[in-house]
């Protein structure tokens, strides 16, 4: 029997190799709702989340667990790992306000931290696509993109 996390692999790999596989990935869901709590690391989480956006199989059980179980742990997240989420969200078109104020104030803090143009770019999309623009965020995402405009790609703009 597959393991939570090698579970999320699978997805993970199916996503990255854009390999359309609906019955699979609603199976995977299923499963993934049930055991979403057990042995599930912060980058587990994440990547589950990036599978299910990035494939375009935005079940909203599992989203609905995946919030759940990452809105308490946010401090636990790396910044890429808080970035990916806010993009996985926003892509599938789930709403969590809890769970995009809980990234919108840690990600307000660790916004200078490691976090590429891409990032910067990515977590601006991310809430402004899931309609929550934090005000605090945005400004400290403007602080930090400003002096760094040179490194962004025209489409990070």
């Amino acid at each position: 029997e597959f393991k939570p996390q090698e579970l999320a692999s699978l997805a993970w790999s199916f996503a990255t190799a854009g390999h359309a596989a609906p019955a699979l990935f609603d199976g995977l869901a299923s499963r993934l709702s049930v055991l979403v709590g057990e042995l599930f690391t912060a980058q587990g989480l994440s990547n589950t989340a990036w599978a299910f956006a990035a494939a375009g199989r935005p079940s909203p059980a599992l989203f609905a667990r995946l919030a759940a179980e990452a809105t308490p742990r946010l401090s636990e997240f790396k910044p890429q790992e808080l970035a990916s989420l806010a993009w996985s969200f926003a892509t599938a078109g789930h709403a969590a306000p809890a769970l995009f104020d809980g990234l919108a104030s840690r990600l307000s803090v660790l916004v200078g931290e490691l976090f590429t143009a891409q990032g910067l770019s990515n977590t601006a999309w991310a809430f402004a696509a899931a309609g929550r623009p934090s005000p605090a965020l945005f400004a400290r995402l403007a602080a930090e993109a400003t002096p760094r405009l040179s490194e962004f790609k025209p489409q990070e703009l």
